[in-house]
């Protein structure tokens, strides 16, 4: 990821990392309040101990190896982002079981990132990896909804734009009505 301008560009650059994890299932939960956006990114690949976390959090530190740049700035960034906002960042590790990342951003605080285009950042996690099974769940206040990869990618062809563009307007349609329901 070139730039994490956006809250949606730090949940897309984890989303990556999950995939890269060497598992096969990730957990997107996104909880979006008035005051609060909160995101919580799991998945159950090779995970990390103490000292590969405490790496991990190093903007220096990266454990890809063909890359031009030797850093990795993702979780170091968006851990500064998030405490920058007067929020919370928690990294929950197990070797060999997985990774949870859980961030909390103040909405209100000024130098609070936007949250981006939601829609167009879970449409791009949907269709990181076709051996991945996403489940996602979204709540904006009290109403949400879920979105599950498996069942998308029996039943649509993430590679046809036709595809993409039914996902997405599906995807629109279920922001939609959570925000409308809060009314």
């Amino acid at each position: 990821m070139a730039t994490l301008r956006t809250i949606c560009d730090h949940i897309l650059d984890i989303c990556e990392n999950a995939i890269n994890s060497g598992g096969n299932t990730g957990y997107l939960v996104i909880i979006e309040t008035k005051n609060n956006f909160k995101f919580t990114i799991s998945d159950n690949g090779r995970g990390m101990d103490d000292l590969e976390i405490k790496k991990a959090l190093d903007p220096f530190y990266t454990t890809k190896r063909n890359r031009k740049k030797k850093f990795g700035v993702g979780l170091s960034f968006l851990k500064f982002s998030v405490e920058k906002t007067g929020g919370t960042f928690n990294i929950y590790s197990k070797k060999n079981k997985g990774t949870n990342i859980n961030a909390n951003f103040i909405l209100s605080n000024i130098d609070c990132q936007p949250v981006g285009d939601i829609t167009t950042m879970i449409l791009h996690v949907l269709n990181m990896s076709n051996n991945f099974h996403w489940k996602i769940t979204r709540f904006y206040n009290k109403n949400g909804y879920n979105i599950d990869s498996k069942f998308l990618k029996e039943n649509f062809d993430l590679t046809k734009p036709s595809d993409l563009k039914i996902i997405k307007n599906y995807i629109l349609n279920l922001e939609k009505e959570i925000k409308e329901e809060d009314k």
